[in-house]
């Protein structure tokens, strides 16, 4: 986790613009040196829980970027935005991985809102001891919840 905190505040978030691009091109290339096999844009079907009817529909999505090594599965999802979204976090918590890390770029009162929205879609899918690493940008701050 320290390369990846290292790469992801090392980038420059006064610009959106290519923010995404830049971080996964970064983390990319630290886990393909680090000898893992890295797919971008990993496709994944996943139960989304629609916020006002609260009703499960299964869909078809990708997650940012799957890294695997030695079986020891990583599982990356970065929004740009001042939160994590929802839906981000659900193919986080759905996705077989070890490690689950949510990336965004954040402000100062967004972590506490992207750590409520974590909490709040762990109780949708009845999660237990799932470890869930969070990075915000914005705070240079790294926050890891344990669910369950």
């Amino acid at each position: 986790m320290e390369q990846v905190k290292r790469v992801c505040f090392g980038v420059d978030i006064k610009s959106r613009e290519g923010l995404h691009r830049k971080v996964m091109s970064e983390l990319e290339k630290l886990f393909i040196k680090g000898g893992y096999i890295v797919c971008r844009e990993y496709p994944i079907r996943f139960d989304s829980i629609a916020r006002k009817s609260r009703e499960r529909i299964s869909r078809n999505g990708y997650v940012d970027m799957a890294a695997i090594k030695d079986g020891r599965r990583i599982a990356i999802e970065f929004d740009s935005g001042v939160n994590l979204k929802f839906k981000s976090i659900e193919k986080l918590f759905q996705i077989v991985a070890d490690l689950r890390i949510g990336i965004f770029r954040g402000r100062s009162e967004s972590l506490d809102f992207s750590v409520e929205r974590i909490k709040e879609s762990a109780k949708d899918f009845n999660l237990a001891n799932k470890d869930f690493w969070l990075i915000s940008l914005f705070e240079n701050k790294i926050y890891k919840l344990t669910l369950g």
